[in-house]
């Protein structure tokens, strides 16, 4: 972990955002969903725990969490049925944020979120929302302790784009139905091409794209291969790969980790 006066590293370069969304993005269950959220959070963040909530009726049901007591969690979870500011931003505005930043540096510190974080070691919390349908299902919380200060900007905005990751990931399970025994009530009966698109859609709108670019752009932000994705749409792994080319040059990227950095995105 770093320490300092900000929280997490004042600069990401592409290659590590866009590998980091990979990550998440690949993953095909609830436990791989969340440590990846931990592993690749600690490295962008420095944020050394982790906490993965999906929503049953509003209300939050842990179902993973790393470097965090029981008796944090079992306090936090009550919380909850109190009021939460970063849930409450989160399900207003649809988008990460920390704590300062919802309810100013002064009224953290005398918010009972501070007060419960500072009890167990921590100081400063982020969070950030799972859509599914464009509908906010799930949370993954992030914390510091120490002499670190709130979160900076750029960790927001790399949290932005792990969630999507994120979103991506869950509504995989719900399509292929690895989400378990976790709280189900709220997924969505609509496409799943629609899911992804609402999720994506950002620095680069997906209805400009043609048909196929578009179905290799959704395939591509979830970490699927070429040969997963030539697979997937019965064509070549040389016709996704000149689609994956075609795709860099549209929204100026690189390489396919800058390129998905660059879908998950949102200005």
């Amino acid at each position: 972990m770093m320490s300092g006066t900000s929280a997490g590293r004042s600069n990401y370069s592409t290659g590590e955002v866009g590998h980091a969304a990979l990550a998440v993005a690949e993953s095909r269950s609830l436990e791989a969903l969340g440590e990846s959220c931990h592993r690749e959070m600690g490295k962008l963040m420095g944020s050394p725990t982790v906490g993965l909530y999906l929503l049953d009726d509003h209300k939050p049901s842990l179902v993973y969490s790393k470097q965090a007591p029981e008796g944090f969690i079992r306090e936090y979870s009550d919380e909850f049925d109190k009021y939460d500011p970063l849930l409450a931003y989160i399900f207003e505005k649809g988008r990460p944020v920390d704590g300062s930043t919802v309810v100013g540096t002064s009224g953290w510190q005398h918010c009972n979120n501070f007060q419960l974080l500072r009890r167990w070691g921590f100081k400063h919390c982020m969070a950030g929302p799972l859509l599914v349908e464009g509908r906010v299902v799930g949370v993954v919380y992030t914390a510091n302790g120490g002499e670190r200060g709130p979160y900076r900007a750029e960790a927001v905005d790399s949290m932005d784009i792990l969630c999507r990751a994120g979103s991506l990931a869950l509504a995989t399970m719900v399509e292929t139905g690895r989400l378990g025994g976790a709280p189900i009530g709220w997924i969505a009966q609509s496409s799943v091409a629609s899911r992804h698109e609402r999720t994506i859609g950002g620095a680069y709108a997906l209805n400009q794209l043609p048909a196929r670019s578009r179905e290799v752009a959704l395939l591509l932000c979830r970490g699927q291969s070429n040969k997963q994705i030539a697979r997937a749409l019965g064509i070549s792994a040389y016709t996704v790969k000149d689609h994956v080319g075609k795709l860099c040059q549209r929204l100026h990227a690189h390489n396919r980790t800058e390129l998905v950095q660059r879908l998950l995105t949102t200005h």
